[in-house]
Order: structure tokens, then sequence, then C-alpha cells
């Protein structure tokens, strides 16, 4: 009886291990009612000075097309106006390895007395305020910035000129390196696309001062103890995703409803159906196996991959997203294979705009 119970808290251990790493560690579409402050809502806790200078909610969210995040829910923004909140929000802390931060970011005005400041970081889960890995904005012009990382010293600012007004794609990403204080800190921007792989050369990167203890909360931060700040501009955030690697969470929009075995596999029609834009696509499988979720136009043309990596038996959810699609008849398609066996099964639904 006791070896069984070894057995089973080993597999258990093992399958949760495995999902830990497919999956996001936290993610948020800040799919909340507007509201002036983001305090409250999905875990999401305050910090520093209350004063009404908060990270609010706002309506439309941000969209990026191909990025998994894109259209879904609201936003959350910051009008860098004197010692605004901090915000955070806590995953299961980190020690070794890498962990990934990817995000849409907007800055949609730079005011005559801007600099330079952040709204966006990491911190550690050990009830010490180590801020780190810092994606920062420096302005040049009313109309332009750079973008920079900073782990937690000096900032890092790629050559690149962005402009006001333009969503972005944002992945900052802390790697733990063995030894002191040799941890890095890297920043990734895109203009248009979602690599299917890290990049081999990052857009900035920083290895100065001295390393976390550990990687363990989301920072939002509306201008708190920042001395040069970006002083009244206005940024927008949204779709965030925490994870380990760059398929398992970058790419990955699928969330684990239950992780209890199904017997059989299944693909469920997804809903609503029509849709417009967003709709929802269910699978059951009955162990571990590669999962791969396309879906197709009229023509055959593969528009979007929502997976191509494996899990473990269980439900899941993933979103789809059609913002950038015209309307009509698309179809998915799941393959699913495993040591056992190699299955498929199409489906069709409907974007009605």
């Amino acid at each position: 009886m006791k070896t069984s119970k070894i057995i089973t808290l080993t597999i258990f251990i093992l399958l949760s291990c495995h999902n830990l790493f497919s999956q996001n560690l936290f993610k948020d579409d800040f799919s909340y009612p507007v509201r002036d402050s983001l305090e409250g809502f999905g875990n999401w806790s305050r910090s520093g000075v209350n004063t009404g200078y908060n990270v609010q909610v706002k309506s439309p969210g941000l969209t990026y097309a191909g990025y998994a995040g894109s259209g879904i829910g609201n936003m959350v923004f910051f009008s860098n106006t004197a010692e605004g909140d901090n915000v955070a929000h806590g995953f299961t802390g980190q020690t070794t390895g890498k962990v990934y931060l990817s995000f849409m970011i907007r800055v949609d005005s730079l005011t005559t007395t801007a600099t330079t400041g952040y709204n966006i970081c990491f911190n550690q889960s050990t009830g010490a305020t180590f801020f780190n890995t810092m994606l920062y904005t420096k302005k040049l012009s009313s109309t332009t910035f750079n973008f920079g990382i900073r782990k937690s010293r000096n900032v890092s600012y790629s050559s690149t000129v962005f402009n006001t007004n333009t969503t972005y794609l944002a992945v900052i990403k802390y790697s733990f390196v063995a030894g002191a204080n040799n941890d890095s800190s890297k920043m990734y921007i895109f203009a248009s696309g979602v690599p299917a792989t890290e990049p081999a050369v990052p857009s900035a990167f920083a290895t100065d001062s001295v390393d976390v203890v550990n990687i363990g909360n989301v920072v939002l931060t509306n201008s708190y103890a920042q001395s040069g700040t970006l002083k009244g501009s206005s940024v927008k955030i949204d779709g965030i995703r925490v994870g380990l690697n760059w398929t398992g969470s970058i790419l990955s929009n699928v969330n684990l409803i239950s992780n209890t075995m199904p017997d059989v596999f299944s693909l469920s029609q997804n809903y609503p159906n029509p849709f417009n834009p967003v709709t929802k696509i269910g699978f059951k499988i009955p162990q571990e196996g590669n999962v791969k979720l396309q879906v197709f136009d009229i023509t055959g043309k593969s528009v979007a991959v929502l997976a191509n990596e494996k899990f473990t038996g269980g439900e899941y959810s993933v979103s789809f997203s059609g913002e950038n699609l015209p309307s009509g008849a698309y179809f998915y398609k799941m393959e699913f294979s495993s040591k056992d066996q190699v299955i498929s099964k199409v489906l069709k639904m409907t974007l009605l705009k």
C-alpha cells in the first residue's frame, strides 16, 4: 500500500511539472469591467501610495495580429501622473531556468516634460521589493521613443525608433545563470508577427548588478517612485503571458480545465458559433501526446496555429480571435498523436461580423 502511494504521488508530481512547463504560469487579458483601479480584480493587489492615480481598466483591449492575447477583454491604462499605484500579481516563484513575460504595449502620448520611465516589470515573491527586468520607454520626440531593458540598475536601450499610437508585442526575459551576479534580462520588441522560435539576438539586454533571489511577481506601476518618469504620458498594456519557455508560454493560449484523464479523445464544437470575433474551442485527450490545432479558411489555407506541443491527458480550452479575418466559414482541425494512437478531427465554424 505504501509503495502504491509513493508511485501515485510520483506520477502526480511529474504530471504537475509537465503541465507547469507546457502552460502559462500566469496570464491576464483584463476581462474585467471598466473602472478606475485594477486593484482587487483577478487577485491583483496594491502596494505603495494609495492616490487617485491608479492603474485603470479601460476599453477596448489592444490587438496585435497573431498574438494569443490579442482582442480579448479590456486593457490597463497608465496616466503616469504623480505617485500612482503599484499593483502586483504573483505566480509560482522560479529560481532556475528562464522566465518570460509577453504583452502588448501602446504609447499613445508623450508630454513635453516626459523623459524616461517604466510601467511593467518582475519582482521577487519573497516579500522584499526588488523590481527587475523593467521595460523602459525613453522619449525622443512627441511621437517617437526607444524601448529599453533594465536588470536593476542601468538601462540598455534598443537603437530602433518606435512610434506613438502603435501597438507592439513586447517580450521580456529573466535568465538565471550559475554563479553570482551574472543573471541576464533581455527584451524583444516586434512591430508585426509572432516568431515561432525565440530570436537569436534580443532587441536589448542587461547583465549588470545583483541577481534576484527568485522571480514570482508581475508588477504594473503608474509612475510610482520614478524620478524621471513619463510625466503625464499615456501608456496601455494588455494580454499578459508569463511562462518558462517561448513556445509553451508566449505562443500558447491553451488553458488546462481539468487534469482528470478522460476515457477517449474528443474535440468540441466552438462556442459561441457563429462568433465575432472571439470563440473558444475545447478538447480532451486521454493520455500524454502532441496536439496540433489549426484553423483553415474555406480554400484550405492555414490562418492560425493555436497549439502544436505536448500536453498531458486532461481537458483543455483555447481561445481563437478572428479580428483580422473576413466573415465566412472556417475549419479547425486537431491532430492528436501519442504512443498508442493517432487521431484527427475537423469541425466547421462561422465568423460573422
